[in-house]
């Protein structure tokens, strides 16, 4: 007859083995999984958190250096055109150089969306600027010129222009938005701004005030969101 001491020193069957190496590698994978989940929600969270940075940072320096685009001719005449073109994927207009970049001066600068070199950065949100020329009798070509990268992993540029009518101060509601500007003799007063990243993500709307607006120029309202002329009555 067996005693229990011996049944109890004889060890561990094969059956009892197998069960606990299996029970083991569950609890292994399971605890993998909540350590990659962990990892997954930080790299996400992360991710996140650069995205609103990156376009918090880049609204607000369009915000201001967009909104200070000068209603310029080339001539001081009146039939000459303005420094300025709005299309539907790129801005062109004329302003002064701002702090951020260096100091004194104004420039051409266009708005638009370029291949980067670097395959990881995809497409770029970028800012390009030339110097101007005094012989300049139309909006030059900044395909090439100096770029300023703004954003990195963007998708589409799409921009509209307020145009606010032949009469705002007597009929402000009296105008509509466009996919490009082809007026010559006056600034649109407002320009909307829709940036989606890659993986179809959508930076929330930047629109932007031109403080200058009209075509002799004008002190933009911010409140009332239109120009006021000086020297004209206001309603």
């Amino acid at each position: 007859m067996i005693s229990r001491n011996a049944l109890t020193a004889r060890g561990f069957t094969l059956i009892e083995l197998l069960a606990a190496i299996t029970l083991l590698g569950l609890l292994a994978a399971i605890l993998m999984g909540t350590v990659r989940g962990a990892e997954r929600s930080t790299s996400a969270a992360t991710d996140a958190v650069e995205r609103t940075e990156q376009y918090a940072r880049t609204q607000a320096f369009l915000r201001d250096h967009i909104g200070g685009a000068l209603p310029l001719r080339w001539r001081r005449e009146v039939n000459q055109p303005l420094k300025f073109s709005g299309k539907q994927s790129t801005l062109t207009y004329f302003a002064p150089v701002t702090s951020q970049i260096a100091e004194g001066g104004v420039m051409w600068w266009q708005l638009a969306v370029a291949k980067s070199s670097s395959p990881s950065k995809g497409s770029q949100l970028v800012l390009r600027r030339l110097p101007a020329a005094s012989d300049d009798k139309v909006v030059p070509d900044l395909a090439s010129a100096d770029a300023i990268v703004l954003a990195d992993n963007i998708e589409t540029l799409t921009i509209s222009y307020f145009d606010p009518g032949d009469d705002p101060l007597t009929n402000p509601d009296g105008g509509a938005w466009l996919d490009s500007w082809d007026e010559n003799s006056r600034m649109p007063t407002l320009i909307t701004l829709r940036v989606t990243e890659a993986g179809n993500r959508r930076w929330p709307d930047l629109t932007v005030p031109l403080k200058l607006s009209q075509a002799l120029g004008c002190n933009f309202d911010f409140q009332r969101q239109r120009c006021i002329i000086q020297g004209t009555a206001t309603r």
